[in-house]
């Protein structure tokens, strides 16, 4: 099957003025400034996260439509980037829900697991600072049961 020679039209298709690329480009600047200064508000703690995949999305959009030339082809290369998109939401919503599903314990930093202090040296508390509590100590005081003395032959 041979290829078709390009008609007239798409042989002298005129390039985008340099003025879009411009746009895109400050636009891309503001997302960027936009993310530092959001980066420096309190947001309750889901909101940081949300608005930063946002703005993250928003930006990755700019670039794939205007810089990788998506906004001037379509068909097929349109098919290929929303079905790629729908794959990566697909694949971070399940280590999200992944991560989410699991016990408590293992997701550290949240509520309780957060006073408690593992097991063995801690490399990141600075020299000088003692944990409130630990997991593998039992509480002051009490001594903990050895184990059990060999019978004596």
């Amino acid at each position: 099957m041979a290829m078709s020679e390009p008609t007239a039209a798409e042989a002298h298709r005129e390039p985008p003025p340099a003025t879009r690329y411009y746009v895109v480009w400050a636009a891309l600047l503001v997302g960027t400034v936009l993310t530092f200064l959001l980066s420096r508000v309190h947001l309750p703690s889901p909101f940081h996260l949300l608005v930063a995949i946002a703005i993250a999305c928003a930006k990755s959009t700019l670039v794939v439509l205007f810089f990788m030339h998506l906004w001037d082809h379509g068909g097929a290369n349109r098919l290929v980037f929303v079905t790629s998109v729908f794959f990566v939401v697909l694949l971070i919503f399940l280590v999200v829900l992944d991560n989410a599903s699991r016990f408590v314990l293992a997701n550290p930093g949240r509520g309780d697991t957060a006073a408690l202090v593992p097991p063995g040296p801690d490399l990141i508390t600075p020299r000088g600072a003692t944990p409130s509590r630990r997991v593998d100590m039992p509480d002051p005081g009490k001594d903990l049961k050895g184990p059990p003395a060999p019978p004596e032959p």
